[in-house]
């Protein structure tokens, strides 16, 4: 006997997915098939069992498993497209390997950025959207008058049909998100979390009673990453000074500093939008400490550490000239992409806003729609600005060098 479940949403929570596969295996229904475009999954009735699944998304798998997982017992259920999925009989805190979930992470990355578009654009307009009708509704020599057609039937389809998408845009870039949260986790529980200094965590209480002493001071950096190099070179004299680095909040820009000895630490804030799992491994291994990432997804900052001793040469994470100067042009790029829209879009509302202020009265509703519109303007374009400008100090610094 064949039974089919409808599962719409089933890969933006593999975890889910697998321990619902597990349940159903419990329950003697046992994986057969996916249809990637119905979404759809299809079992076969047998004696109940319990199974332990694993989801897997890579590219060059081939038929076979490797031996790492033929050796712990994994056996591959099906295959479709590039998705495969895989069961163990053992219980899962007894497996040692599973396949990775790299290959899952980056196709959800993919996913989110492009639902993340279409947020971003519908956004965008419906700020626009809602400017116009603001400024034209709150104008006092304005009239606004509802004419009756029989093809308001179309405009409510098609503004119903923008929200449904607008809807499920952003419920899919909020569960993959937590989804890519979730998997980095499983592999390393240490990724994501904040690296404590030899001494330890302090408790709140004790927090407060080194700030009442003196000993613990809280520094504020609003804006750093339009302007990295400049962060690191403030902890870095503030290191040299006896104020070595405690830990950095949530927002990063709140960071906390004990007042200890003097020593050399070089810093380093790495802007790294896809970052797969091996990225903290790989600088962990080369001596770096992790001391703040981001919680975004769209921009993932990443700030490090590490000590060396007087006379040594400073470590950095990107020794290569080339390779800095590359850094440091992404980041401007990636700044533009996102601030310059939103310029564009305030600058064609603004210039809207100043001919219905020059054709009609002037209202406390309209000047402050404005002014606001303006601040926006000047902030979006000097954190452009800053990037830019942190891309040619290095180029000129390296063209100095040279």
């Amino acid at each position: 006997m064949i039974k089919k479940v409808f599962r719409p949403f089933w890969s933006y929570d593999v975890q889910k997915t697998e321990k619902w596969l597990s349940s159903m295996a419990e329950n003697g229904y046992f994986l057969v098939k996916i249809n990637r475009v119905t979404r759809c999954f299809f079992f076969l009735q047998a004696e109940p069992k319990k199974l332990t699944y694993r989801i897997g998304f890579d590219k060059m798998q081939g038929e076979s498993l490797s031996r790492g997982l033929l050796s712990e017992d994994w056996t591959k259920v099906l295959r479709t497209g590039h998705w495969f999925v895989t069961t163990n009989e053992k219980p899962i805190e007894q497996i040692k390997t599973s396949s990775v979930r790299e290959g899952i992470i980056k196709h959800n990355r993919i996913i989110m950025y492009l639902f993340g578009s279409i947020v971003g654009y519908f956004s965008i307009m419906m700020m626009i959207f809602l400017s116009i009708f603001g400024m034209i509704f709150f104008s006092s020599d304005s009239q606004v008058e509802v004419v009756d057609s029989p093809y308001w039937i179309f405009t409510y389809l098609y503004f119903g049909a923008v929200i449904a998408i607008f809807v499920l845009a952003l419920y899919s870039v909020i569960k993959i998100h937590r989804t890519n949260k979730n998997l980095i986790k499983e592999k390393t529980r240490d990724d994501l979390h904040f690296e404590m200094q030899p001494e330890g965590k302090l408790s709140k209480a004790e927090e407060k009673q080194l700030k009442r002493s003196g000993q613990l001071i809280v520094k504020r950096k609003l804006g750093w990453m339009y302007a990295p190099d400049k962060l690191e070179q403030w902890l870095e004299e503030m290191e040299e000074q006896g104020y070595n680095l405690y830990r950095v909040s949530k927002t990063g820009t709140v960071f906390h500093f004990l007042i200890g000895r003097p020593r050399k630490v070089s810093y380093c804030a790495d802007y790294q939008n896809i970052a797969d799992e091996s990225y903290f491994d790989i600088h962990r291994e080369a001596g770096w400490k992790s001391v703040f990432v981001s919680l975004g997804s769209i921009q993932k900052w990443s700030l490090w550490s590490r000590e060396y001793n007087a006379g040594e040469e400073r470590p950095q994470i990107y020794s290569d000239k080339t390779d800095q100067l590359k850094h440091a042009r992404k980041i401007a790029i990636a700044y533009s992409c996102f601030f310059l829209p939103l310029i564009i879009a305030y600058l064609l509302n603004l210039g809207i806003g100043f001919e219905l202020y020059i054709h009609n009265t002037v209202d406390k509703m309209r000047i402050m729609t404005l002014i606001i519109m303006v601040m926006a303007i000047l902030s979006f374009g000097s954190y452009t600005i800053r990037t830019w400008f942190y891309y040619f100090r290095l180029k000129k610094r390296y063209d100095y060098d040279l």
